[in-house]
């Protein structure tokens, strides 16, 4: 399974080092694997610091989706391509699923990101989420979760109607500090050790009794203050861009903080 490394990419390099068709053409068709994810814009809160560039980069995201779909069907590899869900929030992935419910088939893994660091309860938990995708998404969809931690995988069984699937970096992780501090190589071998052990662990997690999970409709989040006269403006200008974003209309590097407020300025004037 290839991911696209979406974290690592935006904090690293804050950006994507390459292209749509270079990723889709150069690796994706580079190689017969079993599932190749589209590129996205992850949103943990030390990439997207508030509510607007998360609901930017969710935009941003429904259009690399579409992009790497439409790349998939020139490349002949749309068969494996799976698309990846972005949200801070559990309504946010609805948000994406809705900009993406065109390019779906029926069957197809759905990826969900900003996974690895979340927590597994509470109204933006991990069981909040999948409940979530679980009443809005076809129930022929599997669903996977991006670097979704061991103990997370017993409260999971609740949905695996949907064949979940998980990847996890936690093996990597704890033989490179191993060997770090045992003073020697982290050979292929060392590593393949750790990740038989941590293999069984989850197995062993995924025999003991089922947690129970209650599934429940989302409390309404408490009302905000509507915004009015320019903060209006300003948020109507953003929707609207982004709109155009996900359609392709424009590309997400040209807004900028001026064109927002030029953009707004406009609706004012015409309101």
């Amino acid at each position: 399974m290839l991911d696209s490394a979406g974290f690592v990419l935006a904090s690293r390099y804050r950006g994507l080092p390459w292209t749509v068709e270079d990723y889709v053409e150069g690796l994706a068709a580079a190689y017969p694997w079993r599932l190749w994810a589209s590129l996205d814009h992850c949103v943990e809160p030390e990439i997207a610091r508030d509510r607007e560039e998360v609901l930017d980069r969710i935009a941003r995201t429904v259009r690399l989706n579409i992009e790497c779909h439409a790349r998939a069907l020139d490349a002949g590899i749309v068969s494996n391509f799976m698309p990846v869900l972005q949200g801070r929030r559990p309504g946010d992935y609805v948000r994406c699923l809705d900009g993406i419910a065109h390019i779906l088939r029926p069957g197809q893994t759905v990826a969900i990101g900003s996974t690895c660091r979340r927590a597994v309860h509470g109204e933006d938990g991990l069981l909040a989420v999948f409940e979530t995708l679980d009443r809005h998404l076809d129930s022929t969809h599997p669903l996977h979760g991006f670097g979704i931690k061991g103990p997370a995988l017993s409260h999971l069984r609740a949905f695996e109607h949907r064949k979940i699937t998980v990847d996890s970096s936690a093996f990597s992780y704890a033989a490179r500090m191993s060997a770090l501090f045992d003073g020697h190589a982290k050979t292929n071998h060392f590593v393949a050790d750790h990740m038989e052990r941590w293999t069984e662990r989850q197995y062993a997690r995924l025999a003991r009794p089922r947690n129970g999970f209650q599934s429940s409709l989302p409390l309404p989040l408490p009302a905000e203050p509507l915004p009015t006269g320019w903060e209006a403006a300003v948020a109507a200008a953003r929707e609207e861009i982004r709109a155009l974003v996900m359609d392709g209309e424009i590309s997400h590097d040209q807004i900028t903080d001026a064109w927002i407020a030029e953009w707004a300025a406009d609706l004012l004037g015409t309101a």
